[in-house]
């Protein structure tokens, strides 16, 4: 069936092609005689007479030039005003101005007066064709030679359609998976988010197709690793700050143990200076309960400072860990706001790609439709007449007139065989 479409089609495009080859655009000049000048024609005014006295030729270049035909078929010309042109040929024009010349201006013998038509106005093409639009008109041009130059009717590509509407439901197929992947995911943030024990996945997600059943056990793989690991993190820093805080209790141990130690050991001094005082005592025995003193308070100060240490080691462990779950917090929200806007846009692709797909199988019904249809093109020629839009019957062979609009217009017939559902799969 198709074997016979194609060449159904070429056999229109060749005659098209055969009727560009073998038309003479240029035409005899009895075939230009018979194109009546149309409003809007531009044209060429020469006017030349003959001199006896010299016995040559002058040109009057003041009443030639070119000039166009206004819209209601006048033509201005210098000393004799508005013609009515409707109707005239060229040679006909020329005459009657040069008759109009000699009554004007009273000579003996008319001056010649020569009309040459530079463009006439564009022939319009419009309907079933490949490249609608106005070309230039030339005398004796039929319908079948201006649709020629409009480039036949428009062909069907039926393979490449049928092509566009398998990429499309590729398409689509794809958009529903990418979707599926991207819920199971916002569901498994979320769930980390507020810190949940398990996901809750959306009621449309079903375990029971294998591949929703694959993207939920990945989820869930990578929501039981995270979770462990952040545990363990939160483990090691609260760990890290009871191991602080066994470290600041036993220095606060050793300060009073230091503490009671310099309290003896004053009294010690205050009773070996009374003993020296006495002579009961030596000066050297004072001196070295002096030094002991004096070691106890650096001892002191060592265990205050070392107490501070173990203070700040204690306040950073415990902003390390909310930092953790404050960075935990903040990405896992930001992942939930790209994810769910990455879902927005699968969901306005998805929607867009239907009504494409939708579309796309009409034409593809269509094409099937003119496959299978006996079709023929039927022909109107919009054409202005004494003012009035006419629109006349034509065949391939008509003849057109300057200004023309061709109106082309497919006629299909009963299909030859049933078109097969090509209805999307969705």
């Amino acid at each position: 069936m198709l074997s016979v479409l194609k060449i159904r089609n070429v056999s229109r495009h060749a005659l098209l092609c055969a009727a560009l080859l073998n038309t003479v655009w240029f035409a005899s000049p009895a075939m230009a005689a018979t194109v009546g000048l149309a409003p809007l024609t531009k044209l060429r005014l020469t006017v030349v007479q003959f001199v006896a006295v010299s016995g040559d030729y002058k040109r009057w270049d003041a009443l030639g030039g070119d000039m166009d035909v206004g819209p209601d078929g006048m033509l201005s010309v210098p000393i004799l005003g508005s013609i009515d042109v409707t109707g005239m040929s060229a040679d006909q024009l020329g005459t009657e101005i040069g008759d109009r010349l000699q009554a004007k201006l009273g000579l003996l013998d008319a001056p010649n007066a020569s009309v040459q038509i530079l463009a006439y106005p564009p022939i319009y093409v419009v309907g079933n064709v490949s490249a609608p639009g106005q070309f230039t008109f030339q005398p004796g041009m039929t319908v079948l030679q201006v649709l020629a130059l409009a480039g036949g009717e428009p062909r069907t590509d039926g393979a490449s359609s049928l092509s566009e509407t398998i990429k499309l439901q590729a398409d689509l197929d794809s958009f529903g998976s990418d979707m599926l992947r991207l819920s199971a995911k916002l569901a498994r943030l979320k769930a980390e988010y507020t810190r949940g024990t398990e996901i809750v996945f959306p009621p449309e997600i079903s375990k029971t197709d294998p591949l929703t059943a694959e993207i939920i056990a990945q989820e869930q793989q990578i929501f039981t690793a995270h979770t462990n690991e952040l545990a363990r993190q939160q483990t090691g820093l609260t760990q890290l700050a009871e191991l602080y805080n066994a470290e600041i209790d036993a220095l606060q141990q050793k300060a009073e143990a230091v503490q009671e130690q310099i309290t003896q050991s004053e009294k010690q001094v205050e009773v070996m200076k009374g003993l020296v005082e006495a002579g009961s005592a030596t000066v050297s025995r004072m001196n070295d309960a002096e030094r002991a003193l004096a070691d106890l308070r650096s001892q002191r100060l060592d265990n205050v400072i070392a107490t501070m240490t173990a203070r700040e080691h204690l306040n950073q462990s415990e902003r390390d860990l909310a930092k953790l779950q404050d960075e935990q917090q903040s990405d896992l929200a930001s992942q939930l706001q790209d994810e769910q806007a990455s879902l927005e846009k699968l969901a306005r692709n998805q929607t867009a790609t239907m009504r494409m797909l939708r579309q796309s199988v009409e034409s593809d019904q269509n094409t099937i439709l003119a496959h299978t249809t006996t079709t023929s093109l039927v022909y109107s020629i919009l054409r202005q007449k004494d003012g009035q839009a006419t629109i006349l019957d034509a065949t391939e062979a008509s003849v057109l007139q300057p200004g023309d609009l061709v109106r082309v217009k497919l006629q299909m017939g009963l299909p030859a065989v049933p078109v097969a559902d090509i209805s999307p799969q969705r």
